[in-house]
């Protein structure tokens, strides 16, 4: 994995309900997000699509085990996001 996603990862995978200010330092303002249930656009849709995701679960983890780096700054990572729900506990 290139330095670049990797450290991505890593400052990914520590986002709670609690810093998602730090979206401000991984993504940039005309962010093109996409998982397999979302598609957001924009720094502004994206904190509010992680805010509410984060204010519906009690745990949340991202297992990454693949990348896509496409240029300098600029790819995709695949991964596994495990959480628990308290509806569904």
């Amino acid at each position: 994995m290139s330095d670049f996603l990797r450290r991505f990862a890593q400052q990914f995978a520590t986002l709670d309900k609690d810093n998602l200010q730090h979206l401000d330092q991984l993504y940039s303002h005309d962010v093109h997000f996409t998982d397999p249930l979302h598609e957001v656009q924009g720094l502004v849709q994206l904190r509010s699509y992680f805010t509410e995701l984060y204010s519906n679960v009690s745990d949340l983890r991202f297992d990454f085990h693949g990348f896509d780096q496409i240029r300098e700054g600029e790819g995709y990572l695949r991964w596994v996001m495990s959480y628990r729900h308290p509806r569904l506990a």
